[in-house]
């Protein structure tokens, strides 16, 4: 298989996942130890979705900015 990261297919391992989002490896296994991360088990192995991890990033973005507007003076619209 060859390494192309920007596929939306691609399937990667621990330090591969740390390596694209930027962090390290430890905290990607605090992650999955955790479950707060989308992941899935092949035998022993944990691997990684590139597509899942790319949704995880925006719902997780969309929940601080939700959380974060009433903060920067948005309040929204009432219905009606």
């Amino acid at each position: 298989m060859i390494y192309d990261p920007t596929g939306v297919n691609f399937v990667m391992n621990t330090l591969q996942a740390a390596s694209y989002l930027g962090v390290p490896a430890d905290v990607i296994e605090d992650l999955v130890s955790k479950r707060l991360i989308p992941y899935t088990k092949v035998g022993d192995r944990v691997i990684f979705s590139k597509a899942a991890l790319d949704y995880w990033v925006y719902a997780k973005s969309m929940e601080n900015l939700r959380d974060d507007l009433p903060n920067l003076g948005f309040q929204g619209r009432k219905a009606g």
